[in-house]
């Protein structure tokens, strides 16, 4: 799995509240073209999903993202929430083919991951991974660290082309071995 950061130098040292660069430029760009959205590990009587229930569908244990309504701007506080307010976001995109190129330039520090279940819901990943068995790319946003990070899952052949995307596009690549 490939991660990149969303936010940079802030990290998750943002107000939940605010909008940041991400909701319009990385965020709302995946929904339009995804095939659907899932938040999982959120309780109908969580403050979060009261304030965003007019864009969530309750479908078999975890919500559903109506596609038919903004569901991004108006609602940054679902999307930037930490410290498991929320639980894991996912995007799923129909196959293996999807150009990242746009998205990538206002990202940052594309990083290969082996820990994909570190702060997330075991059920999201779970999907993620079947997602990725089935041939579609899906994309995981944790639960842990709001929007800070997103991680791709896709076969390796995708994969290998989202890295090239990743590392022709994003910004600040050398995170780890910056300079003081």
């Amino acid at each position: 799995m490939l991660e990149v950061n969303l936010t940079g130098e802030i990290r998750h040292h943002y107000d939940e509240e605010s909008s940041l660069p991400a909701h319009n430029l990385v965020i709302k760009p995946l929904l339009e073209q995804s095939k659907s959205a899932y938040i999982f590990g959120l309780k109908k009587d969580d403050e979060l999903f009261k304030a965003n229930s007019d864009i969530l569908i309750s479908e078999r244990g975890k919500f559903r993202f109506d596609s038919s309504k903004e569901c991004v701007i108006g609602h940054e506080q679902l999307w930037n929430a930490t410290m498991w307010k929320r639980g894991s976001i996912i995007i799923l995109l129909q196959g293996d083919e999807f150009d990242f190129s746009d998205i990538f330039k206002s990202t940052y520090r594309p990083v290969l991951t082996l820990t994909p279940n570190m702060g997330n819901t075991v059920s999201a990943t779970k999907r993620c991974k079947e997602e990725r068995e089935l041939g579609n790319i899906a994309i995981c946003f944790p639960a842990s660290n709001g929007i800070e990070w997103m991680t791709i899952y896709a076969n390796d052949k995708a994969l290998e082309e989202i890295m090239k995307q990743a590392e022709n596009n994003c910004r600040e690549k050398a995170y780890y071995t910056r300079k003081e």
